[in-house]
């Protein structure tokens, strides 16, 4: 991913006097007593009035601390405009479908089910094979049915909960 314009420009400017850490040498992290984290907590709001306080002096004193903090606040507010693509394939009509025919399809699913054990279940038990036969056949299917069900209602209760499900690659 290309730097935004601001970004790309200073380190232009800056290339042949800076390592390869942007800083010059003899330059270090902290300008005036203010480390680059606090100057980020400064943009994001996260620092304290006393903290606000100090970066604010310093920086009204210090070109340098100007600078990085426009250089901060431009590599901020680029990053924040970026689109990473996670809703462009969404759309109003797209979740009316989705939920209308997820809904369909699980009742015509059920309801598909229900007629088919019903009718299957009449033709096994009114068929002439011997009592304990059908039961034998009946406890593995029924149990089949049971460890099926409670596979798909943990795996629905995890889909719920998950943080990550509606995250799109």
């Amino acid at each position: 991913m290309p730097a935004p314009p601001s970004v790309k420009h200073w380190l232009q400017r800056t290339r042949s006097t800076r390592d390869r850490h942007g800083y010059s040498e003899g330059e270090s992290t902290v300008t005036n007593n203010v480390s680059h984290e606090n100057l980020m907590r400064y943009l994001d709001g996260e620092a304290s009035p006393e903290e606000r306080a100090l970066i604010d002096a310093a920086v009204a004193s210090s070109t340098e601390l100007q600078r990085e903090l426009v250089l901060f606040r431009s590599m901020k507010n680029d990053l924040h405009a970026m689109n990473f693509g996670l809703a462009n394939d969404q759309s109003v009509w797209g979740a009316v479908h989705r939920r209308i025919t997820r809904r369909l399809g699980w009742i015509m699913l059920i309801a598909g089910f229900a007629i088919s054990g019903v009718y299957g279940s009449y033709l096994y038990f009114s068929s002439a094979i011997g009592a304990w036969e059908k039961l034998a056949t009946a406890a593995i299917g029924l149990g089949i049915l049971f460890l099926f069900g409670t596979v798909i209602y943990e795996r629905r209760k995890e889909w719920r909960t998950d943080p990550y499900r509606n995250v799109y690659r």
